[in-house]
Protein backbone atom coordinates (compact mmCIF):
# COMPACT_ATOMS: atom_id res chain seq x y z
CA UNK A 1 0.00 0.00 0.00
CA UNK A 2 1.40 3.55 -0.95
CA UNK A 3 1.35 6.59 1.18
CA UNK A 4 -1.14 8.30 -0.67
CA UNK A 5 -3.89 5.06 0.23
CA UNK A 6 -2.67 4.62 3.34
CA UNK A 7 -3.46 8.27 4.41
CA UNK A 8 -6.84 7.82 2.61
CA UNK A 9 -7.68 4.77 4.76
CA UNK A 10 -6.74 6.20 7.95
CA UNK A 11 -8.40 9.60 6.77
CA UNK A 12 -11.73 7.15 6.10
CA UNK A 13 -11.00 5.70 9.73
CA UNK A 14 -11.70 8.77 11.37
CA UNK A 15 -13.86 10.59 9.52
CA UNK A 16 -16.94 10.04 11.35
CA UNK A 17 -18.19 13.74 10.31
CA UNK A 18 -18.33 13.14 6.95
CA UNK A 19 -21.50 10.17 7.50
CA UNK A 20 -22.97 11.50 10.71
CA UNK A 21 -26.66 10.06 11.29
CA UNK A 22 -28.98 11.93 12.62
CA UNK A 23 -27.68 11.85 16.02
CA UNK A 24 -24.12 11.86 15.77
CA UNK A 25 -23.32 8.21 16.51
CA UNK A 26 -19.48 8.00 16.46
CA UNK A 27 -19.36 4.62 14.74
CA UNK A 28 -16.29 2.99 13.57
CA UNK A 29 -15.83 3.56 10.38
CA UNK A 30 -14.97 0.41 8.24
CA UNK A 31 -14.43 1.24 4.98
CA UNK A 32 -11.34 -0.22 4.13
CA UNK A 33 -10.48 -1.81 7.17
CA UNK A 34 -9.97 -4.84 5.51
CA UNK A 35 -7.10 -4.06 3.28
CA UNK A 36 -5.40 -1.92 6.26
CA UNK A 37 -5.48 -4.99 8.03
CA UNK A 38 -3.94 -7.07 5.33
CA UNK A 39 -1.78 -4.26 5.11
CA UNK A 40 -0.93 -4.37 8.57
CA UNK A 41 -1.11 -7.64 10.34
CA UNK A 42 2.05 -10.32 10.57
CA UNK A 43 2.64 -12.63 7.68
CA UNK A 44 2.21 -16.28 8.66
CA UNK A 45 5.60 -17.25 10.74
CA UNK A 46 8.91 -18.28 8.30
CA UNK A 47 12.06 -20.01 9.33
CA UNK A 48 13.41 -17.04 9.87
CA UNK A 49 11.80 -13.40 11.27
CA UNK A 50 11.32 -11.24 7.83
CA UNK A 51 13.69 -8.20 8.18
CA UNK A 52 12.03 -4.50 9.23
CA UNK A 53 11.10 -2.21 6.00
CA UNK A 54 13.75 -0.24 4.73
CA UNK A 55 13.25 3.70 5.38
CA UNK A 56 12.77 3.81 1.32
CA UNK A 57 10.06 1.03 0.94
CA UNK A 58 6.60 2.82 -0.05
CA UNK A 59 4.79 -0.16 1.31
CA UNK A 60 6.10 0.99 4.98
CA UNK A 61 3.67 2.73 7.02
CA UNK A 62 4.50 6.44 6.81
CA UNK A 63 8.21 5.72 5.65
CA UNK A 64 8.08 9.28 3.98
CA UNK A 65 9.97 11.40 5.71
CA UNK A 66 11.75 12.73 3.12
CA UNK A 67 8.89 13.21 0.84
CA UNK A 68 8.98 17.79 0.46
CA UNK A 69 5.32 17.83 -0.65
CA UNK A 70 4.13 16.56 3.06
CA UNK A 71 5.94 19.09 4.61
CA UNK A 72 8.80 18.58 7.02
CA UNK A 73 9.17 16.48 10.54
CA UNK A 74 9.00 18.90 13.15
CA UNK A 75 11.83 19.03 15.69
CA UNK A 76 10.14 20.29 18.52
CA UNK A 77 6.45 20.34 19.37
CA UNK A 78 4.12 22.50 17.02
CA UNK A 79 1.15 24.26 18.63
CA UNK A 80 -1.09 25.31 15.67
CA UNK A 81 -4.07 27.44 15.55
CA UNK A 82 -7.69 27.92 13.69
CA UNK A 83 -8.04 30.91 13.50
CA UNK A 84 -11.94 30.09 11.33
CA UNK A 85 -13.30 28.37 14.62
CA UNK A 86 -10.68 29.47 17.35
CA UNK A 87 -9.32 25.94 18.27
CA UNK A 88 -5.55 25.14 18.83
CA UNK A 89 -3.93 21.69 19.19
CA UNK A 90 -0.33 20.86 19.54
CA UNK A 91 1.67 18.63 17.48
CA UNK A 92 4.41 16.56 18.95
CA UNK A 93 8.24 16.81 18.02
CA UNK A 94 8.98 14.16 15.21
CA UNK A 95 5.29 14.59 13.12
CA UNK A 96 4.53 16.25 10.37
CA UNK A 97 1.85 17.55 8.36
CA UNK A 98 0.11 14.38 5.70
CA UNK A 99 -3.09 16.25 4.08
CA UNK A 100 -4.95 19.65 4.74
CA UNK A 101 -4.09 23.29 5.26
CA UNK A 102 -4.17 25.39 8.58
CA UNK A 103 -7.71 26.76 8.87
CA UNK A 104 -9.40 23.93 6.45
CA UNK A 105 -12.00 21.64 8.05
CA UNK A 106 -10.06 18.50 6.97
CA UNK A 107 -6.24 18.43 8.28
CA UNK A 108 -4.31 15.49 9.28
CA UNK A 109 -0.73 14.79 10.60
CA UNK A 110 1.55 11.59 10.99
CA UNK A 111 4.70 10.30 12.77
CA UNK A 112 6.95 9.03 9.94
CA UNK A 113 7.89 4.83 10.58
CA UNK A 114 4.75 4.34 12.45
CA UNK A 115 1.22 4.02 12.57
CA UNK A 116 0.17 7.08 14.35
CA UNK A 117 -1.75 9.43 13.12
CA UNK A 118 -3.88 12.47 14.31
CA UNK A 119 -6.97 13.86 11.67
CA UNK A 120 -9.49 17.04 12.19
CA UNK A 121 -13.16 17.06 10.72
CA UNK A 122 -15.25 19.60 11.42
CA UNK A 123 -18.82 20.55 9.62
CA UNK A 124 -21.79 22.68 10.38
CA UNK A 125 -25.14 20.77 11.03
CA UNK A 126 -28.55 22.45 10.66
CA UNK A 127 -29.98 25.30 12.86
CA UNK A 128 -32.44 22.75 14.20
CA UNK A 129 -29.87 19.94 14.85
CA UNK A 130 -30.30 18.74 18.55
CA UNK A 131 -26.32 19.12 19.51
CA UNK A 132 -27.03 18.50 22.93
CA UNK A 133 -29.55 15.56 22.59
CA UNK A 134 -26.62 13.99 20.13
CA UNK A 135 -24.24 14.32 22.91
CA UNK A 136 -26.38 12.56 25.76
CA UNK A 137 -27.43 9.79 23.37
CA UNK A 138 -24.07 9.03 21.80
CA UNK A 139 -22.54 9.22 25.30
CA UNK A 140 -25.19 6.65 26.89
CA UNK A 141 -24.16 4.04 23.57
CA UNK A 142 -20.50 4.68 24.44
CA UNK A 143 -20.77 3.60 27.77
CA UNK A 144 -22.87 0.69 27.14
CA UNK A 145 -19.97 -0.37 24.57
CA UNK A 146 -17.44 -0.12 27.10
CA UNK A 147 -19.53 -2.97 28.97
CA UNK A 148 -19.24 -5.00 25.63
CA UNK A 149 -15.78 -4.18 25.59
CA UNK A 150 -15.56 -2.37 22.54
CA UNK A 151 -14.36 0.45 23.92
CA UNK A 152 -11.91 0.74 27.29
CA UNK A 153 -13.43 4.20 28.37
CA UNK A 154 -16.05 6.64 27.41
CA UNK A 155 -16.38 10.30 29.19
CA UNK A 156 -18.05 13.34 28.53
CA UNK A 157 -15.86 16.33 28.16
CA UNK A 158 -16.68 20.03 27.08
CA UNK A 159 -14.59 22.80 27.36
CA UNK A 160 -14.51 26.55 26.65
CA UNK A 161 -16.90 27.00 29.97
CA UNK A 162 -19.30 24.58 28.28
CA UNK A 163 -19.62 26.22 25.21
CA UNK A 164 -18.35 23.29 23.66
CA UNK A 165 -20.11 20.44 24.31
CA UNK A 166 -18.94 17.03 23.43
CA UNK A 167 -17.76 13.40 24.76
CA UNK A 168 -14.39 11.06 24.34
CA UNK A 169 -13.93 7.86 23.60
CA UNK A 170 -10.96 5.13 23.67
CA UNK A 171 -11.37 2.50 21.18
CA UNK A 172 -10.47 -1.17 22.27
CA UNK A 173 -8.56 -3.78 20.54
CA UNK A 174 -12.19 -5.58 19.75
CA UNK A 175 -13.96 -2.44 18.36
CA UNK A 176 -11.10 -1.55 16.31
CA UNK A 177 -11.52 -5.05 14.61
CA UNK A 178 -8.11 -5.72 15.44
CA UNK A 179 -6.73 -3.02 12.41
CA UNK A 180 -6.77 0.04 14.56
CA UNK A 181 -7.37 1.33 17.71
CA UNK A 182 -8.63 5.38 18.39
CA UNK A 183 -8.91 7.94 20.81
CA UNK A 184 -11.68 10.35 19.37
CA UNK A 185 -13.54 13.78 20.77
CA UNK A 186 -16.54 14.64 19.64
CA UNK A 187 -18.27 18.17 19.81
CA UNK A 188 -20.29 21.04 19.20
CA UNK A 189 -19.85 24.75 19.34
CA UNK A 190 -22.70 27.68 19.87
CA UNK A 191 -23.42 27.53 16.25
CA UNK A 192 -24.24 23.56 15.92
CA UNK A 193 -20.66 22.88 13.97
CA UNK A 194 -19.38 19.20 14.50
CA UNK A 195 -16.33 18.51 15.03
CA UNK A 196 -14.45 15.11 15.58
CA UNK A 197 -11.24 15.08 16.76
CA UNK A 198 -9.29 11.28 16.51
CA UNK A 199 -6.04 9.97 16.87
CA UNK A 200 -5.48 6.36 15.95
CA UNK A 201 -2.31 3.14 15.71
CA UNK A 202 -2.68 -0.08 14.76
CA UNK A 203 -3.60 -1.97 17.80
CA UNK A 204 -0.06 -3.95 18.44
CA UNK A 205 1.77 -0.30 18.72
CA UNK A 206 -1.51 1.10 20.75
CA UNK A 207 0.03 0.45 23.99
CA UNK A 208 3.08 2.59 23.56
CA UNK A 209 1.44 5.63 21.51
CA UNK A 210 -1.23 5.71 24.14
CA UNK A 211 0.61 8.37 25.79
CA UNK A 212 1.64 10.45 23.23
CA UNK A 213 -1.97 9.90 21.27
CA UNK A 214 -3.69 11.07 24.29
CA UNK A 215 -1.27 14.10 24.40
CA UNK A 216 -2.32 15.21 21.41
CA UNK A 217 -5.92 15.47 22.06
CA UNK A 218 -5.67 16.88 25.55
CA UNK A 219 -3.88 19.63 24.27
CA UNK A 220 -7.19 20.74 21.82
CA UNK A 221 -8.48 23.93 23.36
CA UNK A 222 -11.58 26.26 22.06
CA UNK A 223 -11.09 29.97 22.86
CA UNK A 224 -14.73 30.71 21.74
Amino acid sequence: MGKTAWTVMVSALLAVALALPAYGQWGAIQSGADALKRAQQPQEKAAAPAPAPAKQDPNAPLNFADDPKTGPVSTAPVTYKNTERNFSFTIPAGWKRTEGAPNSAGEGFGKPGTTRFFHIHYTQMVPSFPAKSSVDASLKTAKEEVGIGKLLSAKRRDDAGGKIIGWEIVESRKGGGGTHQRIIWQCYDKDNYYYNFGVVSHPDQFDAARAELQGIINSIKFTR
